[in-house]
C-alpha cells in the first residue's frame, strides 16, 4: 500500500462482515484496532481473526479510548446507524466518525438532525460512506482482509464536511484498496437503488418461485440460474431494513420493472 495510513488509533462499532473486513484491513495496514459489538461474542470472533482487540468499556480503559482514538467507524445495521453515529460524535470528541451502512439520506439527515444547532463542530466531525463491497454471507467469519480491493466505496458529504475530512477519509480507503466515488446522499441512494436495492428484490423474487420446483428440474439448471438468484440468500432482516430506508428510490424502480414484465406477458399471449 503506497499512500500512509492517515489514523493511527481506530475504534470500530459493529463486528459483522464489512466492520471486521475493515479491521482485518487497516491491522494489516499497521492501525491500532479495537472493537466493539452489542454481542460480545460475536467481537470476540472477530478479534480472534485478527480484526483488532475488544474494548471493553471499563471506566479507565473509556477514558483512554476517548482521549486517543481518531476514527470511529460505525458499522451497524442502518435501523440504529444514526443513534449509534449520534452517541460516537459525543463519547468520542476528538475522533471523526464515518458509517457504512448502505443507506445514507436517512442516515446522514438523522445525524443532522440529532445535533444541536450550535453543535456544529459535531456535525463536521462525521461523514458518510458506503463501501460496495460484501458477500452472500454475513458475520465475522465471513470477513476477508481483501473484501474491499478494487471496489467502489462512496463518500457524501454535505455542504459543510471540512475538506480535512474529506481527505482523511479518502486516504483511509485508498489504504484500504477501494476507489474513492463522491456523491451527494440523494444520489448514493438512487443509484444503488439501481444497481443494487432492485436487482435484490428481483433475485429474492425469482428464489421464491423455485420453492415449488422439483428436484429433478433443479438439476438442471445452469450457472445462469445460480447468478440470478445467488444474492437472494442475503440476510433478510437487514435487506428489510435496508428497503425499507430507501424506499422512496426504489419503489419508481420497482413500477417501471412491473410495467416491463406486464410487456412482456402481452407479447407472448399476443404471439
Amino acid at each position: 500500500m503506497s499512500e500512509s495510513l492517515p489514523f493511527s488509533r481506530v475504534h470500530i462499532v459493529g463486528t459483522g462482515l464489512l466492520g471486521t473486513s475493515i479491521g482485518l484491513a487497516l491491522v494489516e495496514a499497521g492501525a491500532q484496532v479495537t472493537l466493539e459489538d452489542q454481542s460480545p461474542s460475536r467481537a470476540a470472533l472477530a478479534a480472534e481473526y485478527g480484526a483488532g482487540s475488544v474494548h471493553a468499556g471499563v471506566s479507565g480503559e473509556h477514558d483512554e479510548l476517548a482521549a486517543t482514538v481518531e476514527l470511529v467507524v460505525v458499522a451497524t445495521p442502518p435501523d440504529v446507524t444514526a443513534t449509534v453515529v449520534s452517541h460516537a460524535l459525543a463519547k468520542y470528541p476528538q475522533a471523526m466518525v464515518i458509517d457504512v451502512a448502505s443507506v445514507k439520506s436517512s442516515v446522514v439527515d438523522a445525524v443532522m438532525a440529532s445535533a444541536s444547532p450550535d453543535d456544529s463542530g459535531a456535525r463536521k466531525r462525521f461523514l458518510g460512506t458506503h463501501p460496495m463491497a460484501g458477500r452472500e454471507r454475513g458475520g465475522p467469519t465471513s470477513a476477508r482482509v481483501d473484501l474491499f480491493t478494487g471496489r467502489p466505496w462512496v463518500i457524501t458529504p454535505v455542504s459543510d464536511t471540512p475538506v480535512e475530512l474529506v481527505g482523511a477519509v479518502s486516504a483511509l480507503i485508498r489504504v484500504l484498496g477501494a476507489t474513492v466515488h463522491t456523491m451527494t446522499p440523494a444520489e448514493h441512494d438512487h443509484a444503488v437503488a439501481v444497481v443494487s436495492h432492485l436487482p435484490q428484490l428481483v433475485s429474492s423474487a425469482l428464489a421464491t418461485q423455485l420453492q415449488s420446483v422439483s428436484e429433478d428440474a433443479l438439476s438442471l439448471a445452469g450457472q445462469g440460474l445460480r447468478d440470478m438468484t445467488r444474492i437472494a440468500a442475503g440476510d433478510h432482516e437487514l435487506w428489510a431494513q435496508i428497503l425499507q430506508h430507501n424506499a422512496e428510490s426504489v419503489l419508481p424502480l420497482l413500477d417501471h420493472f412491473r410495467n416491463s414484465v406486464d410487456s412482456l406477458e402481452k407479447a407472448l399471449h399476443a404471439a
